[in-house]
């Protein structure tokens, strides 16, 4: 028999007791994040992109909980989360496709040929804030109208579809 292929991680299940606060934690965070980005963009777009990444970073980890019972915490929880994300969006196509259609109506950038635009938004939104929030030569030098513009270029177009898709497969 051949052997299983292991996984990158190991999924840990939320015990009963703590389901419905890691649930309504992951909830209240992913809205405040999103409304903390929207409310500081002119003032810090750096920060404005950083809440934006963790507001996709939140509603992952409340779906991952809310529909698979999956917590992720400790150690890489970022690449954790881009993972389990990865693993179940594959299950969730049939959902998923007209959600995509409707945020391709909404967003040009996104397209419904692929269901792997989720994990890919997700992915995208680690690295800008990570250049963002540590020393990027690329944004050395910009003025904070630039900034304002990328942030906001972030907002419209990797946070707010990201938000729509995973709050419409909850």
């Amino acid at each position: 028999m051949p052997e299983k292929s292991k996984e990158i991680f190991k999924e840990i299940r939320l015990t009963t007791e703590e389901a419905q606060r890691w649930i309504d934690f992951h909830k209240s965070a992913y809205k405040e994040d999103m409304e903390i980005s929207g409310k500081i963009l002119t003032e810090s777009p750096r920060w404005s992109i950083i809440m934006a990444y963790y507001a996709m970073h939140n509603i992952s980890k409340l779906y991952l909980a809310k529909v698979h019972n999956i917590k992720i915490s400790c150690q890489d929880v970022h690449a954790q989360t881009l993972f389990f994300i990865s693993k179940y969006v594959k299950q969730e196509a049939e959902r998923l496709i007209p959600l995509l259609k409707k945020a391709k109506e909404e967003y040009d950038a996104i397209t419904s040929s692929s269901i792997w635009i989720v994990p890919q938004l997700l992915s995208k939104g680690r690295d800008e804030r990570s250049k963002t929030q540590y020393y990027d030569i690329s944004k050395a030098g910009k003025s904070k109208i630039e900034l304002m513009q990328a942030a906001q270029y972030f907002f419209d177009n990797f946070m707010t579809p990201y938000i729509k898709i995973i709050e419409g497969l909850l």
